[in-house]
């Protein structure tokens, strides 16, 4: 699948730059990188090696950001063995 360079206005630039550089999650910080990257022209390949994930990670981000904007470059629930301290004693 080829998907055309995305075409951002300065406002959704501006967010993107915001969520690459102080986004909640790392993970969230590559995927604005990587939307950025392909508006200024790189491909889905170029990125998915930049970033060391599949082709179709990095084309998964792109049509998140699209269907939802930033919310959809957000962290959302990951899978995997719970916590062993309760949340209480974590905080303090």
């Amino acid at each position: 699948m080829f998907l055309a360079p995305l075409d951002l206005t300065a406002a959704e630039i501006t967010t993107l730059e915001a969520a690459a550089a102080r986004g909640p999650h790392p993970r969230m910080h590559r995927r604005a990188q990587a939307v950025l990257g392909h508006h200024r022209g790189s491909g889905i390949g170029q990125l998915a090696a930049l970033f060391a994930v599949g082709y179709n990670t990095v084309s998964g981000w792109l049509r998140d950001w699209q269907a939802h904007g930033v919310a959809g470059l957000a962290e959302g629930k990951r899978t995997g063995r719970p916590p062993k301290l309760p949340r209480v004693v974590k905080e303090k």
